[in-house]
This record gives structure tokens, C-alpha cells and sequence, in this order.
């Protein structure tokens, strides 16, 4: 029972994570756009020109906030060490969620923006919870008042809440947001603020907290400074990227320093590119060296190499494919969401209707023997309604998470699991 309850609180987010591609799209020229004649909205005051909508505003204040979201319901069968007779088990879990968006602003001169998740788990799924919990907080005490002796869990996750300013020669962002460099759907070593959420159906990214500084060079260029908010100063991870856009094909170069205003931390060194022509193709290259002192450990620089190729038949079919490979010139493991030598990730998405989808995705380890598969089918039932059922099979360690550490009992174990969720967006 104890191999289930590992098992489960693993595959808890499944359900309740869901990428932030598939979100409503916000419709940003209905909710900014001016008052139409014969509304009775004040006209603007002519002493007001430049003030944006302000000027639009008796107060003068900001325009306001639009909230958009999602409900799941979801239902999951889970057995762990499907084919092993003598440690086979199995658990059900329950999930009710809510994900609650906010966008608010002005976009030509600020906003702010916002994403929330409450989830209640019921089942052997609050067990896992509880257990985890129990691990983390170390009290049983404090873990009872916060989840309760038995019965459901509620939690809170914040997903994003960030501000942005925009002037005519920067644009400002503080706060959690998701920050996404790499050319991949998976493999992304150039990525260092975002990581890919296995555990969500849909393969989302996760956001972090950072001071951000765009300054605009071109149409299609420019210079992003990032800083990490989360860590101490002295630890923490902040550099630039400088992109642009060259015959059709978008480029990034970028160098970061991770850990290094101390003189004891990482130098990362990233180039990547990706053109679509008929044939979508991708790469990053990254290089992170050690310095201890200022002096750089080339002995111990790990250096990552993706290449992707993605492609489209009809409108209908769509093929994906990713290697990375992380070569290390020493003992250190590479830094990112996958850590293996090397990893292979393919995908196979069939749209026959708007109504329908069917998504095959694969993450594979060679090496390892470890391997992560979803299969999916979602029918739209009703104007923003949804019915989903997936089947997902997991096999040891898919991120490399416990390379050069000792492997906790449910890090090599099989997990087979039979889903289903019911989605109302709003």
C-alpha cells in the first residue's frame, strides 16, 4: 500500500496541471478597445492625449479586470507494479479543481496578471498527500491542522502573478510568470527559468519568480535581461538574451550566471534557432562551465545539444519529434528537467474535427530503460465543455531527477493508470 500512496502522489498533478497553451484565448481588442458611439462612455479629455486609457477613465483609473478559467472534475485507477504479482496494488483518487485567470490593464502601457488553482483530493489520492506531506513538514502536528486527520485535502497553488509596465524604450515585468526560451515542446536546455511539468497531460511549463527588463532593438529584436527573485543575491540565477529574427529564422544567444556573483557558481553560455518551412526545425546548444573563485572547472562542464523536427499534414496530423543529449566532461550531472545522456521524446496529435483530439506523447531514456507515455482522446460536448480520457504508462526515472543519488523505492517502480476528466471553462 505504501508503493501506491508513492505512486499516487506522483501522479496527483496529472490531473489537476494543465498547460498554459490550452488556456481561452483573452480577446485583448474587445476588452481594451474604446467605447463606441452612443454607449454613453465619457470622451476622452483632449489635455488628457497620452495617457492611455486613463483618459477614457472619470477617475482616470485603470480600465479593469477580466477573468477567465477552468473546472475539472476528474476520476483516476491507478496500479502500481502491474506486472509484478507480489507487490502489485492499486488506488483510486478523486480531484475537484478550480483555476481562476486574471488579466487586468492597460497592454500599451501596463497589466497585471494572475492564475490561481484550488483542488480538493479525495480517495487514496488525500492518503498520498497526507503521507507527503507528512515527509515535508516533519510534524504531525502542523500536518493535521493544515490537511486535516482524514478525508479530502484542499490546496492553493499559484501558478502566476506578476505586473508589467510598458515604456517607449523598455518594458518592465516583476513577480511569477513563465518565461519560455527554448525551441522544444520538451527538451529545452536553453530554458533555465522554466521547466516542463511531466506531470501535466498537456507537457505545460512551470513559471518562477523574476525581475524582467525587454528593451526592443528592431520589429524582431532585442535584449531580455532576467533576474531570479526566488534565491538569495548571492545564489542566484540572472544574465541576458539577445534575439532577432534573420531569413525567416528566429535566434537566441544568451549568458547567464547561475550562482555566480560570488565568484563559486555556473557560467551558461546558450545559442538556439528554429525555422518553419515545410519541415519545422529546432536546436539549442548550452554550455555550463563551474567557476570556483572566478576560475572556471572546464573539467566538470556538462554541455547540452537538442535538435527538434516538428511537421503538419492536412491541418489534421501533427508529428513531433526531440533528442537531447547532455555530454559531461566530468562528475557533474547536466542541470535542467532532464538530466539523462540521452533522451528522446516523440509525439503524434490527430485533430479529425474541431470538435475532437488524440494525442499520443512519448519520453523515452535508452539508456536507462526508463519511459513515459500518454495516450488521450477529448470530445467537446457543449460550448466551452469537455470530456477527456487518457491512459498513462510511467517506468523509472523519466527526469534523471536521482542521477548520482540513491533511487527511493517508488523512483524505479511501473505505474499503469486509467483516467477520465469532465472540463467546463468560463
Amino acid at each position: 500500500m505504501k508503493a501506491i500512496a508513492l505512486a499516487l502522489a506522483l501522479l496527483v498533478p496529472v490531473l489537476t496541471a494543465r498547460s498554459q497553451d490550452t488556456q481561452e484565448t483573452f480577446d485583448a481588442d474587445s476588452f481594451f478597445s474604446a467605447a463606441t458611439a452612443g454607449t454613453g462612455a465619457p470622451e476622452p479629455d483632449p489635455a488628457l492625449a497620452g495617457y492611455g486609457s486613463y483618459a477614457l477613465s472619470p477617475a482616470y483609473g485603470p480600465a479593469g479586470l477580466a477573468f477567465t478559467g477552468e473546472a475539472n472534475i476528474d476520476l483516476l485507477f491507478a496500479i502500481s507494479e502491474p506486472f509484478d504479482g507480489s507487490s502489485r496494488s492499486a488506488g483510486y483518487t478523486g480531484i475537484t479543481s478550480l483555476r481562476i485567470d486574471v488579466l487586468g490593464g492597460d497592454r500599451n502601457e501596463a497589466k497585471v496578471e494572475a492564475s490561481a488553482i484550488v483542488r480538493m483530493v479525495y480517495g487514496d489520492g488525500a492518503d498520498a498527500v497526507r503521507a507527503a506531506a507528512s515527509e515535508a513538514l516533519a510534524n504531525p502536528e502542523l500536518e493535521a491542522y493544515l490537511l486535516g486527520d482524514s478525508g479530502p485535502v484542499v490546496s492553493l497553488e499559484l501558478k502566476k502573478l506578476y505586473l508589467s509596465i510598458y515604456t517607449q524604450h523598455a518594458d518592465l515585468s516583476a513577480g511569477r510568470m513563465i518565461i519560455n526560451y527554448g525551441r522544444g515542446t520538451v527538451f529545452s536546455p536553453v530554458d533555465l527559468f522554466s521547466s516542463v511539468d511531466t506531470a501535466d497531460l498537456g507537457l505545460g511549463r512551470l513559471g518562477t519568480d523574476a525581475l524582467r527588463v525587454l528593451l526592443p532593438l528592431g520589429s524582431f529584436s532585442g535584449l531580455d535581461l532576467v533576474a531570479a527573485l526566488g534565491d538569495a543575491s548571492g545564489a542566484a540565477l540572472a544574465g541576458g538574451r539577445l534575439y532577432g529574427n534573420s531569413a525567416g529564422v528566429d535566434f537566441g544567444v544568451s549568458l547567464f550566471g547561475d550562482g555566480l556573483a560570488d565568484g563559486d557558481g555556473d557560467l551558461v553560455a546558450a545559442m538556439d534557432f528554429k525555422g518553419d518551412l515545410e519541415l519545422g526545425i529546432s536546436a539549442e546548444a548550452v554550455a555550463r562551465v563551474p567557476f570556483a573563485e572566478w576560475v572556471p572547472r572546464s573539467g566538470d562542464a556538462v554541455y547540452s545539444l537538442m535538435l527538434g523536427a516538428d511537421y503538419s499534414l492536412g491541418g489534421e496530423w501533427l508529428f513531433d519529434l526531440e533528442y537531447l543529449w547532455n555530454l559531461r566532461a566530468g562528475s557533474e550531472f547536466a542541470v535542467g528537467s532532464f538530466r539523462s545522456e540521452h533522451n528522446l521524446f516523440s509525439s503524434l496529435s490527430w485533430q479529425p474535427d474541431e470538435l475532437t483530439a488524440l494525442d499520443l506523447r512519448c519520453i523515452i531514456v535508452p539508456s536507462g530503460g526508463a519511459m513515459q507515455a500518454t495516450l488521450s482522446l477529448s470530445r467537446d460536448v457543449a460550448k466551452g465543455a469537455r470530456i477527456s480520457g487518457f491512459a498513462l504508462y510511467r517506468s523509472g526515472d523519466v527526469e534523471g531527477r536521482f542521477l548520482g543519488s540513491a533511487m527511493p523505492p517508488a523512483g524505479d517502480g511501473t505505474i499503469v493508470s486509467l483516467g477520465m476528466r469532465l472540463s467546463v471553462a468560463y
